[in-house]
């Protein structure tokens, strides 16, 4: 009986120590150099005509699995298969540019306003359904734009525009 006491207290610890040790990294919405907001907006509903299409597929894939962009281009994220699918950026931009779940025929849409590389994954069919942005051209002035609910089930965070170093 003590050695499964001493087991299931072992046991206990690592998990805390696991716990702990993964939820001690950058808070939410920070860049890595003392917080700022996104590197761009995120909606339901298009803001323009998307310049580059993802599709989020029943083959657990995101195609392109690598795009370029310009700065104020709209990426449009659309689920072609069956299966629900997200879209969660890295780093900084994980907290605001995230969609909650891209519902089969569903569509999601972002904007950047900072050059740089955003990489990407579906939390749901991760880590091998993964992509990235290659966003390049001048920074575009910081402009809040207005949330919206999205299509097919996706449910954007509140959009919020800035500026901050992209993660790489």
């Amino acid at each position: 009986m003590t050695h499964l006491r001493t087991l299931a207290a072992g046991l206990g610890l690592c998990v805390a120590i696991g716990l702990f040790a993964c939820g001690n990294g950058a808070p939410a919405g920070s860049n890595g150099t003392g917080g700022g907001p996104c590197a761009g907006t995120a909606s339901g509903t298009a803001p323009g005509s998307p310049a580059v299409t993802i599709n989020a597929t029943d083959d657990l894939l995101f195609v392109p699995a690598s795009s370029p962009a310009g700065v104020g281009d709209v990426i449009e994220f659309k689920n072609t298969g069956s299966l629900p699918h997200t879209v969660t950026f890295d780093g900084a931009n994980a907290s605001c540019l995230t969609d909650d779940t891209l519902n089969p025929g569903g569509t999601w849409y972002v904007k950047f306003t900072t050059p740089g590389t955003y990489k990407y994954i579906c939390t749901i069919h991760a880590p091998n359904m993964n992509g990235v942005l290659n966003v390049s051209g001048s920074a575009a002035p910081a402009t809040p734009a207005a949330g919206a609910t999205g299509t097919g089930g996706a449910s954007p965070s509140p959009s919020v525009a800035a500026t901050p170093t992209p993660t790489t």
